[in-house]
């Protein structure tokens, strides 16, 4: 019900507050992707170094090293990529989200703004909401490139595999549903995020005691909701 008023909110009254609006969605963008890509990048080099590691373990038994770009495709672009990227968004921006609405509800902003014939949901949740799923897009894009650099570095530094050889193994086992499912599994995640925690921090009332528990609320609720958008969304495509 939540997730529905936004997007009616989004449709009825795109027109209005439009200056505000957008500035409200730049910051989020910038704070929800912008600011965390020194850690994402680290995360990602690591991650995709680590995978490599672990399957040349493997694959180096049976000779097929020529191999390790494919491994990367299946576990980090199509799987793990996505999730890995919206867990550092819930754990920078959604809880943040979560604590700052809760914030403005126990201080009575959201009474305030309501009062003033402002509409909380457009005001607060929709550029919350915008912002977050072009940044949660973005980070996506981004942590695939770095692990799959981290990747290929650690594969040249312990097999030797030419950077063309490891590239066209990537390009031979991705495909364009691997891109969209991508994007569509960032876009489910950035609006699972969102909903959740707006909506434990709108329910917080006016006792500053109950935030707390709404933040490691949404955080919980929010990792679950990813579980299960990525089981259905992956048995849907590859099923």
């Amino acid at each position: 019900a939540f997730f529905y008023r936004i997007l009616k909110t989004i449709f009825i009254k795109a027109g209005q507050g439009r200056r505000v609006i957008r500035k409200i969605i730049v910051q989020q963008v910038y704070f929800t992707a912008v600011e965390v890509l020194l850690l994402l990048g680290i995360i990602g080099v690591i991650f995709g170094a680590l995978v490599i590691i672990q399957v040349l373990a493997q694959l180096s038994r049976v000779g097929i090293s020529e191999a390790l770009g494919q491994f990367l495709v299946v576990i980090v672009i199509r799987e793990l990529g996505p999730l890995i990227a919206a867990v550092i968004v819930i754990l920078y921006s959604g809880t943040a989200m979560a604590t700052e609405v809760g914030y403005m509800t126990v201080l009575g902003d959201i009474r305030a703004i309501t009062m003033r014939g402002i509409d909380p949901i457009h005001f607060v949740a929709v550029p919350r909401l915008i912002g977050t799923t072009i940044g949660m897009v973005c980070l996506l894009i981004y942590f695939d490139v770095v692990a799959l650099l981290g990747g290929f570095i650690v594969s040249w530094l312990l097999t030797g595999i030419p950077f063309y050889t490891f590239i066209m193994g990537v390009a031979a086992s991705i495909g364009a549903s691997d891109i969209i499912i991508g994007f569509i599994k960032a876009i489910f995640f950035a609006a699972i995020i969102v909903v959740i925690c707006l909506y434990r921090g709108f329910q917080v009332g006016g006792e500053i005691t109950r935030l707390p528990r709404a933040i490691s609320k949404s955080a919980m609720d929010c990792f679950l909701g990813l579980l299960i958008i990525d089981l259905i969304v992956s048995g849907i495509f590859y099923l």
